[in-house]
């Protein structure tokens, strides 16, 4: 029986993906001594379940089709065999034109302050093999400081912005410490365990500001996840 779950799009590789795989196991189980044949032959299926679950991506999603995204081979096949990674993988390609639309604005808001104005925005993903997170987003940006001022300006209140969210902190810490002295003297010394919220899902950004989009694209060109997963192609096609 084949299974959903992966997503609005791309449920139908999957369920065919399950069904081979455990057709592949029930033929495995039928004789030991055809295990090294069925051995690799487990491991062409895994191979070609994560060749057409990228296909698939491929097809459904922009972020994928134009290059943006790269992700981790072992990410990639356990996502082709496991349909709760894989639809969350998918939400994540799912919010990935609204995520580059706050960046710009974001961005352009920024540099706006600092009187200048982003000519070339681009944002790159990775997925890394445990699922996590990275992104960099190459900008270009006229203005009349060099970028090097423009940088020195952005640091300098960035590290202001850090100073006061710190001060702010330390005030809210002191009114929770002042709030919990409180409730221990009203309970009696009752011992309390706070359980943590579920962090949610955070994602590194690293923002490189070019001098023009060529030297951008160029330097975007470099940029690689260690074992990104590219598609195989048939040499006998």
């Amino acid at each position: 029986m084949a299974i959903s779950g992966i997503g609005s799009n791309c449920n139908n590789v999957y369920g065919g993906t399950y069904a081979t795989q455990k057709n592949d196991a029930v033929k495995k189980a039928e004789t030991k001594e055809d295990a090294p044949a069925q051995t690799g032959k487990a491991k062409d299926t895994g191979e070609k379940a994560a060749s057409d679950y990228y296909s698939c991506l491929q097809k459904n999603y922009d972020c994928m089709s134009n290059g943006n995204v790269t992700i981790s081979s072992a990410y990639l096949k356990k996502c082709s065999g496991d349909s709760a990674k894989a639809k969350e993988l998918e939400d994540f390609l799912k919010k990935i034109p609204e995520l580059e639309k706050q960046g710009y604005e974001q961005l352009s808001a920024q540099n706006k302050a600092l009187g200048g104005t982003v000519t070339y925005y681009q944002q790159t993903w990775m997925v890394n093999k445990d699922g996590s997170i990275q992104s960099t987003v190459y900008s270009v940006t006229e203005t009349g400081m060099t970028n090097a001022e423009r940088m020195k300006k952005g640091m300098d209140e960035r590290l202001e912005e850090q100073k006061e969210k710190k001060e702010e902190e330390e005030k809210v810490a002191e009114k929770k410490e002042e709030k919990a002295e409180q409730a221990e003297k009203l309970d009696g010394g009752t011992e309390k365990v706070s359980v943590p919220e579920a962090p949610g899902q955070e994602i590194m950004v690293r923002y490189v500001d070019a001098e023009s989009e060529l030297e951008a694209k160029a330097m975007m060109q470099k940029e690689k996840l260690e074992d990104a997963y590219y598609p195989k192609f048939d040499m006998n096609v």
